[in-house]
């Protein structure tokens, strides 16, 4: 079977893409990538991909989105014209528009994909176009659900053994947005702290360049252990080897964190669009997995209080652990590659 798989540029969208590219190759399958030029670096190990310009949406420059939208549909046009795929898959993004449209001019089937609670805008004109709409959450009866897509390196590590001590390892993830405004919220929260109880945490903080040197004299300033990346290859293993997360709550993410079984405390991305991330995470706190804070003038207290309290009592992070794992929907890799092999009547025996 012949699949193309097509995602906008964001961490959140390009994960999951390549989650299931990897599965559909290791079934047999020829699988191709369509992406734009921030989605290009989620994939470098990708040979056949086409990677077109990004695409953002500005009423402004209207003449100059409807010629990047042309150039692009006749490029994806001129390769899969030859290349027919029998199926094309969505992930999400403006960017996936372009695909979609060409799919259907070609006489591919179409899949689109939506992995978090509130459904793009993409995915919402795609959606009456598609020959098959799966999702995460519950989004009605034109979607069938189907548990996140997680990258294989997180599967090594699924159920990992939780062991919560003495000491608390705290990891600090959240994209480049994430990065810079906690890097003035968690050692804002991290200084409150009685000198005795510092002395017990130990922070691996995603930051950004620009914050790197005023952040490192702070922890240094506040006498913990800390080791600080501009980027942390080794995501999984850093999660697994974690006793608490601090981090965004992006639909990656948190499937991510309930694969290992990780607790966290969630700070919803303000800007997100339909305060997507907000809906994202209050799934797990309704499973007592996680807590959540909403960015403001508060928040360093809150995270405070929080931190404080998970001092005092290592239980809150076991229970956490065993309900964020609780909350996991399982591996959905293949029975994603199922229900497209299904939807082009191309089932393997």
């Amino acid at each position: 079977m012949k699949v193309a798989i097509c995602s906008g540029g964001t961490g959140g969208h390009m994960f999951p893409a390549c989650a299931l590219l990897d599965v559909m190759k290791k079934n047999g399958h020829v699988v191709t990538m369509a992406t734009d030029t921030r989605g290009s670096v989620f994939c470098p190990d990708v040979q056949d991909k086409i990677v077109l310009e990004t695409i953002r949406l500005s009423l402004k420059k209207i003449h100059l989105v409807m010629a990047r939208f042309v150039r692009s549909f006749f490029k994806i046009f001129r390769t899969w014209r030859r290349e027919r795929p029998d199926v094309v898959i969505g992930f999400g993004g403006m960017f996936t528009i372009v695909p979609i449209l060409v799919a259907k001019c070609l006489g591919s089937k179409v899949v689109i994909y939506e992995q978090n609670a509130v459904m793009g805008k993409a995915n919402r004109l795609l959606c009456r176009v598609s020959d098959l709409n799966l999702s995460s959450f519950d989004h009605g009866n034109a979607w069938k659900r189907v548990p996140s897509l997680v990258r294989k390196e997180f599967e090594k590590f699924r159920n990992s053994p939780y062991v919560c001590g003495e000491n608390i390892r705290i990891v600090v993830i959240g994209g480049s947005q994430g990065a810079k405004s906690f890097s003035a919220i968690v050692p804002g929260a991290i200084g409150r702290l009685a000198p005795a109880l510092r002395k017990n945490i130990e922070i691996i903080q995603q930051v950004d360049e620009e914050s790197y040197e005023i952040l490192e004299e702070r922890y240094r300033s506040l006498g913990i252990k800390f080791v600080l990346k501009n980027f942390i290859h080794n995501m999984a293993e850093e999660i697994a080897n974690a006793q608490l997360v601090i981090c965004r709550s992006g639909a990656s993410t948190l499937a991510e964190l309930a694969t290992i079984g990780r607790p966290a405390i969630l700070i919803p991305y303000p800007s997100a669009t339909d305060n997507h991330q907000m809906l994202n995470a209050l799934y797990y706190v309704k499973n007592h997995a996680v807590w959540m804070l909403e960015e403001g003038n508060t928040i360093i207290e809150k995270l405070f209080l929080i931190i404080n309290e998970i001092l005092s009592n290592r239980e809150l992070l076991k229970s956490r652990a065993s309900n964020m794992i609780s909350s996991s929907t399982g591996n959905s890799t293949q029975l994603f590659v199922k229900l497209i092999e299904v939807l082009c009547e191309k089932i393997s025996n």
